[in-house]
């Protein structure tokens, strides 16, 4: 994982100080073949520099095995523990063991891993024990690589507490020596545990953290990394637009190095695809409750209109009913028709020619209203449109203006 490759970058600190040569562009399988002659009881009895010789072969072999071929480190490795015990060569053991604890807890054997990284401590006990060297930058580089490897250990094992001790250590030593590549590996994998743990608020200022350094290092890898690390921080908050912002920065620092960090391109591809669908998701979403609260503005509209027009047609039909009610009653015999005021108005509009819509309109009722007032004026007065209506009225003498 990303967080694996990190946390060996961080315990894999400046080669110098531990002697490694660069074997990468060269055949491992040569080396191989150089010392394959050496036997234990051999290199037992051969000279302090030639044991010393063997030792530095072994582990370049074990080094250029790393990421490709476990068991090969491991085998190499313990060669020149066993050499280097001859000798008496504690760095060779403190490094050699180092190595192969790596690799034990890369693979979560956690067990082995805590053997060989004792191991490598009392090497290094016995190195500072001995050191006559009035410059200690070669031994505070290896204190700091076992403080950084104990902090790591403890990290998956979620003993922060010593995770923290250890780490806090190993900083001093990076901000001292000035190593902000370290300084910025370190911060960022504290961001990434803090992160692990759910504790997000402690985690972003150690991922800004390392990103600063990272700057400060000017190295592009580093830098790829720390901005992974924060724009994953922001996709875990929840902040996608923000993420994608540093990812898309990570990805081309990561474009620099596309043959040694492809399994790290991958992942920030990765996260800035999920980031993608998140912000269409979310668009969508957007967009599907603009619709919806717009679906319902019109709705509210359209039901207050409807509930406005029912509550005056219920107004309309109880006073039509409770006029029916009268009307049902005995009339007098020979009696003329008797208006009330609402249906002398709607007559004098029948009578002047107007449409029913313009009746409502003028008297404020709704058309099916006016049609039923209609077809009673028609019936009181035995009639079956608008012209016999009119008709109807001047025969008896009812002028529109005395209606």
């Amino acid at each position: 994982s990303m967080k694996r490759i990190l946390l060996l970058a961080l315990m894999l600190l400046p080669v110098a100080a531990w002697g490694y040569r660069d074997h990468r562009g060269r055949d491992l399988d040569s080396l191989e073949r150089s010392i394959s002659h050496w036997t234990p009881e051999a290199l037992k009895a051969a000279p302090r520099e030639q044991q010393d010789a063997y030792c530095q072969t072994c582990y370049d072999i074990a080094y250029g095995y790393l990421q490709v071929d476990s068991p090969r480190t491991i085998y190499y490795a313990q060669r020149a523990i066993q050499t280097a015990g001859f000798s008496g060569d504690s760095k060779s053991i403190y490094r050699n063991s180092i190595l192969i604890g790596q690799i034990f807890w890369a693979k979560e054997q956690l067990d082995s891993a805590r053997f060989y990284y004792t191991q490598a401590s009392d090497a290094l006990a016995k190195m500072e024990a001995s050191w006559d060297n009035p410059d200690k930058h070669d031994l505070e580089a290896m204190q700091s690589r076992l403080w950084g490897t104990l902090g790591n250990f403890y990290a998956v094992q979620d003993s922060l507490e010593l995770f923290a001790h250890y780490y806090a250590k190993a900083g001093e030593v990076f901000e001292k020596w000035e190593w902000w590549e370290d300084c910025s590996t370190l911060h960022r994998n504290i961001g990434e545990v803090y992160a692990d743990a759910g504790e997000l608020k402690k985690a972003k200022p150690e991922y800004e953290l390392g990103l600063q350094y990272a700057r400060q290092s000017g190295d592009s890898l580093i830098i790829a990394h720390a901005l992974y690390g924060l724009g994953r921080w922001y996709q875990e908050s929840g902040k996608t637009a923000k993420a994608l912002e540093y990812l898309t920065q990570a990805e081309e620092y990561f474009g620099e190095h596309a043959r040694e960090e492809s399994l790290a391109r991958a992942d920030t591809l990765a996260i800035m695809n999920a980031a993608h669908e998140e912000l269409y998701r979310n668009a969508r979403m957007l967009g599907i409750a603009a619709f919806l609260v717009l679906l319902l503005s019109i709705g509210g509209t359209l039901l207050v209109r409807r509930l406005r027009l029912t509550k005056q047609e219920l107004s309309e039909t109880s006073a039509v009913l409770d006029e029916t009610i009268r009307e049902l009653r005995p009339a007098q015999k020979d009696a003329k028709p008797v208006l009330n005021e609402q249906e002398k108005a709607i007559a004098r509009l029948i009578v002047e020619g107007k449409s029913t819509k313009q009746i409502a309109n003028a008297v404020h009722l709704g058309v099916n209203t006016v049609l039923w007032y209609r077809k009673r004026l028609y019936a009181k007065f035995d009639v079956h449109n608008a012209a016999a209506f009119s008709t109807e009225m001047s025969k008896r003498g009812i002028p529109p203006a005395g209606l």
